[in-house]
């Protein structure tokens, strides 16, 4: 009688229970995965709350600055406080150089609300037998501002302050030597700003030359400037770019 083999002699399982020891892990193992993914996605829908939260509380925050142009103080930490607790020396370089923006933001601000030029063209000139000189007589072609003003001869300063002053005569005439002195009169004295002299042709079609002067002059206020031309019955262009005289403000 043939022997019997082992696999047919061995008992036989429940037909629902294939492969029972072996099923046992991979359940275990599908129960933690679940597990962790549930726990992952639990701790991105906390992370992206808390993400949320901060997000709307800088914008508070920014909403708030912009109201009220900067942090406050009295507010719980305070990021100057905690500078003054860890450098006091940080702190008081900081709070100089703040209050030396500002001065000079503040001079700025005057300087620009101050802002003065005056641009002057000839319109008639007068000549005074008497002195020898010859006297220019102004009309403003330009005018922005109010510390300076043009009275007919002379240009009357208002405000006081550091000025850039610029003239030009441009003569027509046969005598052997022209020129122009711009003088300033103000607190009690006179004095002359500058003078320019000029070598004239002897050949009237040719008699042609400019005398230009310029410089920067601290004016105070009620000074009286004029341009006077140190010859009598002097002959000049009264066109607006050969004779002209100017002022503008610079600062203190």
């Amino acid at each position: 009688m043939p022997a019997s083999s082992p696999s047919l002699l061995a008992p036989k399982g429940p037909p629902g229970d294939m492969g029972g020891p072996v099923r046992e892990p991979a359940l275990s193992v599908a129960l933690w995965l679940s597990w962790g993914a549930a726990l992952g996605a639990v701790a991105c829908a906390m992370a992206l709350l808390t993400q949320q939260t901060e997000l709307q509380n800088l914008r508070r925050e920014v909403a708030r600055l912009q109201r009220t142009g900067g942090p406050s103080e009295k507010e719980e930490g305070y990021p100057w406080l905690s500078l003054q607790e860890q450098s006091p020396d940080a702190l008081e370089a900081w709070e100089n150089g703040e209050r030396s923006r500002r001065k000079r933001a503040a001079l700025i601000h005057k300087q620009k609300k101050k802002h003065s030029v005056l641009h002057l063209v000839p319109i008639n000139i007068t000549s005074k037998e008497d002195s020898d000189v010859t006297e220019v007589m102004w009309q403003p072609a330009l005018k922005r501002g109010r510390g300076l003003e043009a009275q007919g001869y002379v240009v009357r300063v208002w405000d006081s302050g550091i000025y850039l002053l610029y003239s030009q005569v441009l003569f027509h005439d046969v005598t052997f030597t022209m020129g122009q002195v711009v003088s300033r009169e103000g607190q009690g004295r006179q004095e002359t700003l500058f003078r320019c002299i000029r070598s004239m042709p002897s050949n009237p079609d040719w008699a042609y030359n400019s005398c230009y002067s310029a410089g920067v002059f601290h004016l105070h206020q009620g000074d009286i400037l004029s341009v006077t031309i140190p010859r009598g019955r002097a002959k000049l262009s009264l066109s607006p770019h050969g004779t002209f005289l100017g002022l503008r403000f610079h600062g203190y």
